[in-house]
């Protein structure tokens, strides 16, 4: 286990609001890592998306 993870995992267990935003947080960080894969694997640019959602 990295030195990273034995941090988390400590800190979670001394602060249940660390804990609760942590995991929450990292959900919304995962979504955004897979759009943006997503996004490149389609060979599209940021400013080309923002101008089809517009």
């Amino acid at each position: 286990m990295s030195d990273l993870k034995k941090y988390i995992k400590k800190r979670k267990t001394k602060d249940s609001e660390f804990a609760k935003d942590f995991d929450s947080g990292y959900e919304q960080f995962k979504i955004g890592v897979m759009l943006k894969q997503a996004r490149e694997a389609a060979g599209i640019t940021q400013e080309e998306l923002r101008l089809e959602v517009a």
